[in-house]
């Protein structure tokens, strides 16, 4: 005869709702704190439980015992807040090259044949850098809708110009000119230059 813990593994194997949520319910608080232990942001580590979760129903015909499951929910959450302080890490880098790009001035951007991204960190009127990134936020914010998708896509979430294009279904040659024209309305707002060459 099956123990009640050997049930609940056969009947999760087979799709039971009611076993996935059993096992839901008794492993979620480990698993959100053990989150927590990585990702200081209460949603995100709500978001990495529920998707570790989601991933465990996917395979669960792999389970038979519950210390795989508990193994594999550890791992798995673990795994995922990694991604997630590497992708905040990744983030901060491209948000600093969006401050260096802003900050330069013209010339030198134009003298390196456009390749901003390279530029040395130079900060304006005695900004801090969090005062500066959060004045950038905001104007991000005032651009016309497909102008801000594009500089998000460029600048925020490092996407290359062509695949922008192929994603919004417009020209790169379009891409590369709102990129042109966000950048110079940034700079002449976060900066409080009196024009823009």
């Amino acid at each position: 005869m099956k123990s009640a813990g050997e049930l609940l593994i056969h009947s999760f194997q087979q799709g039971g709702e009611s076993a996935f949520a059993e096992i839901y319910n008794l492993h979620y608080n480990s698993i959100y704190y053990y989150a927590r232990h990585f990702v200081t942001d209460a949603q995100e580590a709500r978001d990495i439980t529920a998707e570790t979760f989601v991933k465990l129903w996917k395979l669960r015909s792999n389970f038979d015992n519950i210390h795989k499951i508990k193994t594999f929910l550890h791992i798995t959450a673990r795994n995922a807040c990694i991604d997630a302080l590497r992708h905040q890490k990744w983030k901060a880098g491209k948000l600093q090259q969006l401050v260096q790009l802003l900050t330069e001035d013209n010339e030198s951007m134009v003298t390196r044949n456009n390749s901003p991204m390279a530029a040395a960190p130079k900060f304006v009127n005695g900004l801090v850098e969090g005062e500066l990134l959060r004045r950038i936020y905001d104007e991000i914010e005032n651009l016309p809708p497909q102008r801000k998708t594009i500089f998000k896509l460029a600048y925020l979430e490092g996407m290359k110009n062509p695949a922008i294009a192929a994603q919004l279904n417009i020209s790169i040659q379009t891409v590369q000119n709102q990129k042109t024209i966000a950048l110079k309305f940034l700079r002449l707002n976060v900066l409080n230059q009196k024009s823009v060459h």
